[in-house]
C-alpha cells in the first residue's frame, strides 16, 4: 500500500503514524506505472485539485483491471446552517462552496466522471455529516470565520460578517446550532475499456 500527498509535512506525518510507504507527488501526474495497484482511493482530495479531471484518469490509469477506484468528498452543495437570517446563511455557504474550494461542488459528480471513463459497478453512499457542536465545526472547517473572508475579499459587506459571526454566536448560546454537509463515497471498478490507456 503507497500513500500519497502533496505535502512533505504531510508525508512526514503519515511516517511518524506508521505508515511506512509514503511518497510526495502531484495526483495529476502520479509517479506509478500503469496497472500498478489493485485499488486506489481519494479521501477529501478531488476538491482541491486544479484539474480534478486530470487527476481522475490518472488514478484509474494505475489501477489493474478489476481493482476498485474510490472518490470520497463532502459537496458544499448540501450544506445547510441554522441562524437567525438564512437568507445570509446561504450566501456565506455559497461563498464557502464556490469561493474557497476549486471544486467544492463536484462530490455528487464523481459517479458520472467514472461512467464516462468506462469504469462499471458504480456505487454512491451519502453520509451527512452533522455538527451541533460549534467548536468542532469551527476548528475543523472554520466555519465562523467564513463570512470575515468573504468580506475579506469584497463579496460580502464587513456589517453582514459581523451579523453572521453574532447570529453564529446566538446560534451557539440557544443550542440551536446545527451545520451539516453531505459527503459522497463513489466507487467503481476498472474494466479493460477504462478510457486512459
Amino acid at each position: 500500500m503507497a500513500t500519497l500527498d502533496y505535502a512533505q509535512t504531510m508525508s512526514t506525518a503519515m511516517r511518524a503514524r506508521g505508515l511506512t510507504q509514503c511518497a510526495v507527488a502531484d495526483a495529476h501526474r502520479l509517479p506509478f506505472l500503469s496497472f500498478s495497484f489493485d485499488g486506489a482511493w481519494a479521501d477529501r482530495t478531488v476538491q482541491h485539485l486544479a484539474n480534478p479531471y486530470a487527476a481522475i484518469k490518472e488514478i484509474i490509469r494505475v489501477v489493474r483491471p478489476g481493482g476498485r477506484v474510490v472518490l470520497a468528498d463532502p459537496d458544499y452543495d448540501t450544506q445547510v446552517l441554522d441562524i437567525a437570517d438564512q437568507g445570509l446563511a446561504r450566501r456565506v455557504l455559497r461563498f464557502r462552496a464556490d469561493a474557497l474550494l476549486r471544486n467544492g461542488t463536484l462530490a455528487h459528480q464523481h459517479a458520472g466522471l467514472l461512467a464516462a471513463h468506462g469504469l462499471v459497478d458504480i456505487t454512491v453512499e451519502p453520509r451527512t455529516l452533522l455538527v451541533r457542536n460549534p467548536t468542532a465545526v469551527d476548528n475543523v472547517l472554520g466555519l465562523r470565520s467564513w463570512a470575515a473572508t468573504a468580506a475579506q475579499r469584497g463579496t460580502l459587506d464587513p456589517t453582514e460578517a459581523r451579523a453572521f459571526e453574532d447570529q453564529f454566536d446566538d446560534a451557539v448560546t440557544a443550542r440551536r446550532f446545527t451545520y451539516a454537509v453531505t459527503f459522497f463515497l463513489t466507487a467503481a471498478t476498472v474494466n479493460g475499456n477504462a478510457t486512459t490507456r
